[in-house]
């Protein structure tokens, strides 16, 4: 039997394209002992991060410091040239692909990403910190590169600056001596953390946002032809040089979505396998110390992989049936790409904004996380790679033009984007034809307990409403509003069930008595409630002032905020509102009449313009919300003002609306119960109950399977 470190490759390249596929087969094997891993996932991650940051600051400074006269004017120019190329490819990828995506019907539950901000992209900010150390301390990664490459080329204006390059190439000698230290465990590294990404892989996710991975996938190879087909074409490399050189950084970048970590390893590869294959006579020495600031700089702007995720703005237009146009797709990248620096979510968030798309498809990127991110960080370090190599080769006189390559790469990516792009969207029209399924499951919820269904309330006969009064007769009577999904709704089998439901009837048992129920209109409850025939009135029913007037009012059980449901076609309307004057009024529906009162009526116009905005603003009352959702509501309102926890299920039920969170978490409330009479003995029965459950995590049980409906 061979030893085995026969079977060992000795290229970290190669070793770790096999950890890469053992890491792959152990998630898929074996899911429920990758916890095992952790500790050294960590490790690696935290070893790498510390390796990183100093070796690229002494990198930049002796490159910059020591870089020859003229060069850094000709890296300058090729830079910008080959940089705005990967830029243009990207971009006409991200405009073409929305072009395969078939018709689709889809509206997403209640997340707490509604409330999300991201702060606002900021580029002085990122580029120039106040503080540099803090700017270290942050991982600001484009604010060192900034500070680091300006240091190194104000050396070169200094007399005495080899006095200084001589220590500092004995530092970075030192680092390059510890990079290659964490080197040795970047295999085992690659290992755990593959398995335990592969492990936590949410496939059932993955199958419902299939077209935007399929269409990803299908950019990802095309850019990747593109990209090694430049370095082809322009430059005397061979294909099995360019594998070699590229092999280790991708497989560390693919399984840890982390290219920082990958820089070291990038560097080294590209001066000991790429830059020799040039050309081996115009390869100089100090080769080695112009290819770190290449690859920082390149690192520190916005990078082929940052503009290729863009393409995510036009399929969440899609994803709402709210298609861009490629012109609009087109003036999208000019904005966002400058803006790429600041990071994916921020962007996005801009952009959705921008675009009058709904924020809450932000949700998408956190589903799409785990492997989005890994498309993003691949695709960059492919751009960085050709940044490097094509910069290097311009300055060194390497570049070799071959016309029949680089129309035979441009031919073949055509061929691959209109081949696989119709294949895919064919597949996907078949795939996702009565697809939406979200309104069947909100509909086919059941008890979270397995309660049995309450009896229905036949006698509604005034009776005196007490404590007391409701253990004698052994019947507590509650009015359940009729449009208080998903509080309170009939399922698919008609049942009535809801969040309200469950609560109540734990209230019930609680009691020792029998629950009944009737069903209405929220005007019609208060009635009741006035006239005592019912006890207690549930169904998202959120406190005011004036119904704590009217009626006894139980604590609040559940915290809300105040959100719209708009009609597809009108979330730019109402979403640009500041930016965008409406000249008409804008009318909003409300099914509570306690939501009319003039304060709200100020707040909700402030919060939509801004406190010097003009807006008129109409708050029109309906009997039940279904009304807004039929064609006749659709078209006649703007939004259906009510809670963004309630809504989002609405939305789910009637997929032509969006659910959008324009007031954020400002305008909260809470969800409590009006009770009849006045005995006070009930109320604090009633609250001291209530206040046992949410101790309990009752409610919180209640919110997860009735509102967030997760798994």
């Amino acid at each position: 039997m061979r030893p085995l470190r026969f079977w060992w490759p000795r290229s970290i390249g190669n070793q770790c394209l096999l950890m890469l596929a053992l890491g792959l087969a152990y998630g898929l094997l074996w899911p429920g002992s990758t916890a095992l891993l952790r500790p050294l996932a960590k490790v690696f991650l935290q070893a790498s991060q510390i390796v990183v940051m100093p070796f690229l600051i002494c990198e930049l400074v002796v490159g910059f410091g020591s870089l020859q006269t003229g060069m850094l004017r000709s890296f300058a120019r090729s830079g910008l040239v080959v940089l705005a190329g990967l830029w243009m490819a990207a971009g006409m990828v991200v405009i073409a692909l929305p072009q395969f995506l078939p018709p689709l019907v889809t509206s997403q539950f209640f997340h707490a990403g509604l409330f999300e901000r991201p702060a606002p992209v900021d580029l002085l900010e990122v580029y120039l910190p106040d503080n540099i150390f803090s700017g270290l301390a942050a991982d600001n990664f484009p604010a060192v590169v900034l500070f680091s490459a300006v240091l190194g080329v104000l050396l070169q204006g200094l007399d005495e600056r080899r006095r200084l390059l001589e220590p500092l190439q004995v530092i970075r000698q030192l680092f390059a001596r510890l990079n290659k230290l964490v080197a040795r465990i970047i295999p085992y590294g690659i290992f755990a953390l593959t398995a335990l990404n592969v492990a936590q892989l949410d496939w059932a996710q993955l199958l419902r946002i299939q077209g935007f991975f399929q269409l990803s996938l299908l950019a990802f190879l095309l850019l990747t032809l593109l990209c090694a087909g430049a370095v082809l074409a322009l430059t005397p490399l061979t294909p099995t040089a360019l594998w070699r050189g590229v092999r280790g950084p991708l497989a560390l970048t693919a399984s840890s979505a982390n290219l920082l970590i990958a820089l070291p390893l990038l560097v080294t590869n590209l001066r000991q396998e790429l830059l020799p294959a040039l050309d081996p006579q115009q390869c100089r020495p100090e080769a080695a110390d112009e290819l770190a600031p290449l690859v920082s700089l390149g690192f520190a702007l916005p990078s082929l992989g940052q503009v290729a995720a863009l393409w995510f703005i036009p399929f969440a237009g899609w994803y709402v049936d709210q298609p861009l146009q490629p012109a609009q797709t087109a003036q999208m990248l000019l904005t966002a790409i400058p803006a790429a620096v600041a990071g994916l979510k921020a962007v996005m968030r801009q952009e959705l904004q921008a675009r009058g798309l709904p924020l809450d498809l932000l949700q998408l990127v956190y589903l799409n996380g785990e492997w989005l991110y890994r498309f993003e960080k691949v695709l960059a370090l492919e751009g960085l790679v050709v940044l490097a190599v094509l910069v290097y080769a311009r300055a060194v006189g390497a570049l070799r033009l071959r016309p029949l390559r680089l129309l035979g790469t441009l031919l073949a990516a055509l061929l691959l984007l209109g081949g696989l792009g119709t294949a895919a969207r064919a597949h996907l029209a078949r795939a996702l034809e009565g697809t939406y399924r979200n309104d069947q499951k909100l509909l086919a919820l059941r008890s979270l307990g397995g309660r049995p269904q309450p009896a229905p309330l036949r006698q509604l006969s005034p009776a005196p409403v007490t404590l007391a009064a409701i253990l004698r007769r052994g019947v507590l009577r509650v009015g359940v509003r009729s449009d208080g999904l998903p509080w309170a709704y009939r399922n698919s089998r008609g049942e009535l069930v809801g969040y309200d439901l469950d609560l109540v009837d734990g209230l019930a048992r609680s009691l020792g008595v029998r629950l009944e129920v009737r069903v209405a209109g929220l005007a019609t409850l208060e009635g009741w409630l006035d006239s005592g025939r019912i006890d207690l009135a549930v169904g998202g029913i959120q406190t005011s002032p004036q119904r704590a007037v009217r009626h006894q009012l139980s604590q609040g059980y559940q915290r809300v905020h105040l959100a719209l449901v708009v009609p597809d076609a009108k979330v730019a309307l109402v979403q640009n509102l500041r930016d965008q004057p409406l000249g008409r009024p804008l009318l909003l529906a409300v099914s509570d009449p306690q939501l009319l009162s003039g304060d709200l009526r100020d707040q909700i116009r402030a919060e939509l313009v801004g406190p010097g905005g003009q807006l008129s603003l109409q708050l029109l009352p309906l009997t039940e919300k279904g009304q807004f959702f039929s064609p006749a509501g659709q078209a006649r309102f703007d939004g259906l003002l009510t809670t963004a926890e309630g809504g989002s299920t609405w939305a789910v039920l009637h997929p032509r609306t969006s659910l959008i969170a324009p007031f954020e978490d400002r305008l909260a409330s809470e969800l409590v119960w009006a009770i009849a009479g006045d005995d006070p003995a009930l109320r604090r029965y009633i609250n001291a109950w209530l206040a046992r459950e949410q101790a309990r995590g009752q409610t919180e049980a209640l919110f997860a399977h009735w509102v967030r409906i997760a798994g």
